[in-house]
C-alpha cells in the first residue's frame, strides 16, 4: 500500500524546513530508509509512518521486532541464510543478519506483511520466493 496524502504533506512539511532542495530531501530520506527514493508518492506507507516517525523522535522505529525468528523453524534458516547471502548483515557483527533491516523489508517491501513469527508455511514459502528472486537479481546484475 502506498504512503497517504495525508503521510506525503506531513513529509514534504518536515522536509521543506530541513533540506534546501528537492534532490537534497530525497537523497537524506533514501539515506534513512537505506533504499532509493525518487519520489515520495512512490513511498510504502510504512515506510511513511518510519520517516514520520523519524522526523518526530530523532530515531527510526524497531523494526528488528517483525523479524524475530524461529531458530528451529528451517523456513526460517532459509530466510536468514538468503539475507546473509543478500549481505544483509549486522554491521556490528557480521556473523548475524540485520535484524532491523529484514523486518523493514518485511514490513514495507514483502509480498507478506505480518511479522516473521506471525507467518504460516506458505506464507513463509513466498517469502523465500521473493528474496531468491532478489538475489538472483543481485548476482546477476552484480
Amino acid at each position: 500500500m502506498t504512503a497517504t496524502k495525508s503521510q506525503i504533506i506531513q513529509l514534504q512539511s518536515f522536509c521543506s524546513s530541513k533540506f534546501r532542495s528537492r534532490d537534497e530531501r530525497l537523497e537524506a530520506v533514501s539515506e534513512i530508509l537505506g533504499t532509493e527514493v525518487d519520489s515520495f508518492s512512490n513511498l510504502q506507507k510504512v515506510q511513511a509512518d518510519d520517516l514520520l516517525y523519524y522526523f518526530r523522535n530523532g530515531v527510526m522505529p524497531n523494526n528488528a521486532t517483525w523479524a524475530f525468528f524461529d531458530r528451529h523453524n528451517s523456513k526460517h534458516r532459509t530466510i536468514l541464510s538468503h539475507c546473509h547471502t543478500l549481505g544483509w548483515k549486522n554491521e556490528d557483527n557480521p556473523i548475524h543478519v540485520d535484524l532491523h533491516r529484514l523486518g523493514g523489508w518485511l514490513k514495507s517491501k514483502s509480498p507478506i506483511k505480518k511479522p516473521l513469527k506471525a507467518m504460516n508455511s506458505a506464507e513463509l514459502s513466498k517469502v523465500i520466493f521473493a528474496l531468491e528472486q532478489i538475489t538472483k537479481k543481485q548476482f546477476k546484475n552484480g
